[in-house]
């Protein structure tokens, strides 16, 4: 009964695969370790699907914000430094435009600053789709983590 009751509370957070893999998990155990899990579930703090999604990718993703809630924080350091670089790039294509002599150094930071933009552009539409399987693998490995404690 309490297998199924906690199956409930994590069935949405984890990939559909991984359902039967923690719910045999959980029958196996004796009621002790039942009671741990039911005491250490709250304190996993759990990624919440819809925010990382919502916020962390649609809104803020193009910043690499949705990779820093789930803990890909070098990926999300690596998107966050691509946009920034690409848009140095094109203030300083700016700057050399105006000077004089200096237009095909200009051309070529302002090129390489749009497909910088364009890389993190597609990279951000590519995370929409990618970052609901990540956060509920990370949710997996908190929860897998329960079991060898």
């Amino acid at each position: 009964m309490v297998p199924s009751l906690i199956m409930l509370h994590l069935y949405d957070k984890i990939p559909n695969e991984s359902v039967v893999l923690v719910k045999d998990k959980l029958k196996k155990l004796d009621k002790v370790g039942l009671a741990k899990v039911v005491i250490s579930l709250p304190l996993l703090k759990l990624h919440n699907i819809q925010i990382v999604f919502w916020v962390g990718s649609v809104i803020l993703g193009i910043f690499g914000v949705g990779r820093f809630m789930i803990g890909d924080r070098i990926i999300g350091a690596f998107k966050v430094s691509l946009l920034l670089i690409s848009y140095v790039l094109l203030m300083v294509s700016a700057v050399f435009t105006h000077l004089s002599g200096l237009t095909i150094v200009a051309s070529s930071l302002l090129i390489a600053g749009y497909i910088g933009l364009l890389g993190v552009a597609i990279w951000w539409g590519l995370d929409m789709f990618l970052i609901i399987p990540k956060t509920k693998r990370a949710n997996l490995n908190k929860i897998l983590h329960l079991f060898h404690l």
